[in-house]
């Protein structure tokens, strides 16, 4: 007598059956799990900026993102491990107010991205370039009594410097570091680094220079009184 068909090959039946059950059981006991929201602050990147291009505008290392899943698969987040990404591929030059998208966050496939803040980043390009500009000591303080400032020089006394080309051309000088001379009486040489304070812009050559400063004793610039001529002596015409 022929076995029923639903007989036939019965423990293959039972282990398709029993997985089906463990998938259903997974996939629903997600659906069940209670749904949260939690908020982190993850890194900010910017990726694919054009060649010979760089920003110039201020940009935030980080931002704040809102997210919403199951429990378990926000709990299982590391923050350290998302960031959100701005892409600038085929960018042009100038300034574009750029949208951050909850795409933009590698977050898992059962997270959602509910807000980010800032929503938008406004982005300058610009072109890059060199400049060679002349250093300047940042001298502070005074010396003691009696002495005075006669010169201060760096050597070398020009850096080149490297960033956004309109930042560039605003630039006359480069600074040192602060270099005190609070009441020396003698000359002083020190080792200082060349400051580029404009945003985007770095020292590429030049970053450490050595400032000399001569003191003087203020007795060396007092000129002689002259002599007066002699009573009883008239100046000849």
């Amino acid at each position: 007598m022929a076995r029923p068909a639903i007989l036939r090959n019965l423990p293959v039946k039972l282990l398709a059956l029993a997985i089906a059950l463990v998938v259903w059981w997974v996939f629903s006991a997600q659906r069940r799990e209670r749904i949260s929201e939690r908020s982190y602050r993850i890194a900010l990147s910017v990726v694919n900026v054009p060649d010979h291009t760089m920003i110039a505008s201020p940009m935030p290392s980080a931002v704040d993102v809102r997210v919403r899943g199951p429990f378990t698969a926000l709990r299982q987040l590391d923050p350290d491990k998302l960031e959100a990404v701005v892409d600038l591929s085929d960018a042009p030059k100038g300034e574009k107010l750029y949208r951050l998208q909850p795409e933009d966050v590698n977050v898992p496939p059962e997270v959602e991205v509910v807000s980010i803040s800032p929503a938008e980043l406004r982005v300058l390009l610009d072109a890059t370039a060199e400049k060679t500009l002349p250093v300047l000591a940042n001298v502070t303080g005074k010396p003691a009594a009696g002495w005075e400032v006669a010169d201060i020089g760096s050597e070398p006394r020009t850096a080149t410097v490297y960033g956004p080309a309109s930042a560039l051309a605003r630039m006359t000088s480069v600074t040192t570091d602060p270099i005190s001379i609070e009441q020396r009486t003698g000359n002083l040489s020190v080792a200082a680094t060349v400051l580029a304070d404009a945003p985007g812009v770095r020292v590429r050559q030049g970053q450490i220079v050595t400032v000399v400063v001569r003191l003087r004793a203020a007795s060396e610039l007092q000129t002689p009184t002259p002599t007066a001529p002699p009573r009883g002596k008239r100046e000849a015409r």
